[in-house]
């Protein structure tokens, strides 16, 4: 009879360290109605254009990053994905983080993988 030895195996994420904020950008968040939210087969669209119809990059983060040089277009803002690829998401959806999570700050940084990433603060 043949008894198996198990070794516990740690799996740790590499942790990254952020380099610098993202100039020109503010942390905001999706608020959207849940059965908006919970709608997987459409999610909130991060989109090549501030038009409805407009082709989709991604969907948009739950906590994404806003320009603030760029205005609101045709009910659009401008952010981006983790790759920094630009896109423009519905505006209706979009909510400054400290409203949505109210007493927490955010702060997009450009992370040392060169990958966008998010300080959080109280």
């Amino acid at each position: 009879m043949a008894i198996l030895h198990m070794t516990p195996v740690i799996v740790m994420a590499a942790e990254h360290k952020p380099i610098k904020p993202v100039s020109g950008y503010v942390c905001m968040a999706l608020d959207a109605p849940d059965s908006v939210m919970m709608n997987f087969d459409h999610p909130i669209p991060l989109q090549t254009e501030p038009r409805d119809g407009a082709p989709m990059i991604a969907p948009a983060l739950g906590v994404l990053p806003v320009t603030t040089n760029v205005p609101e277009t045709n009910g659009y803002v401008q952010s981006m994905n983790l790759a920094f690829k630009t896109g423009w998401v519905p505006a209706k959806y979009v909510k400054p983080y400290a409203k949505v999570h109210p007493g927490n700050t955010c702060t997009p940084y450009v992370m040392d993988d060169g990958k966008l990433g998010f300080i959080f603060g109280h």
